[in-house]
């Protein structure tokens, strides 16, 4: 059908998309934080089930390999922080981790911290904070509030393009290349794949509105 002749999504349903969009980036950023436990793998099985295809680990040394894996994905293979990727120091809690910090703070936000979280640009943060835009855009269109879920749209689509994009692909993709269960490969394509489908998504958004 013609771009012209199609139905344009109400508030509703722009609702609906935001709330999901804010689930699908909680999800991800709690998948990044800390090495899984039981309880974050059985929810994970039921609502994304391509991730545990298998269902959630059977025993202790099932479990056990993916805290492994965890650990020399995110601690010794890599650091997911945008300052180790993108400051020319390399360094952690650097310039670049400052402009991400200042951007949540003119957005009025602040991570709630974890056990994983050294610095406030790391991979679940970031994420989180697009939960939280997703989350306030939806509250936007439930109120009918079109110019208010722009502005959080806008806000996303600037902060994927100055921060996450910069970055995320390419840790992702060595995490997937590294990664020695099926699990963290695929959460790996999948916080990749998301957020550029995301980008995408919210381009579309922006000039069709």
């Amino acid at each position: 059908m013609s771009p012209l002749f199609r139905k344009r999504p109400g508030s509703a349903e722009l609702a609906e998309e935001a709330d999901l969009r804010q689930r699908i980036y909680r999800v991800q950023a709690a998948a990044h934080l800390d090495p899984p436990d039981a309880r974050l793998l059985a929810f994970l099985a039921e609502n994304y089930p391509f991730l545990l295809p298998g269902g959630p680990p059977r025993d202790d040394a099932a479990l056990q390999a993916l805290r492994v894996d965890f650990t020399n994905l995110f601690h010794l293979s890599g650091q997911p922080y945008e300052a180790a990727l993108v400051d020319e120091s390399g360094h952690l809690n650097a310039r670049a981790t400052d402009r991400v910090t200042d951007f949540y703070r003119a957005c009025g936000w602040r991570p709630g911290g974890g056990g994983g979280l050294v610095a406030m640009d790391h991979l679940s943060a970031e994420l989180e904070f697009l939960a939280h835009l997703a989350e306030a855009e939806r509250d936007a269109w439930r109120a009918e509030d079109a110019p208010r879920a722009r502005e959080q749209l806008a806000l996303a689509a600037r902060f994927l393009d100055e921060h996450l994009l910069r970055w995320m692909p390419l840790f992702t993709a060595s995490a997937e290349e590294e990664a020695e269960t099926p699990f963290y490969r695929e959460l790996a394509r999948w916080t990749r794949e998301f957020a550029l489908a995301d980008r995408v998504h919210i381009e579309q958004l922006l000039r069709e509105r």
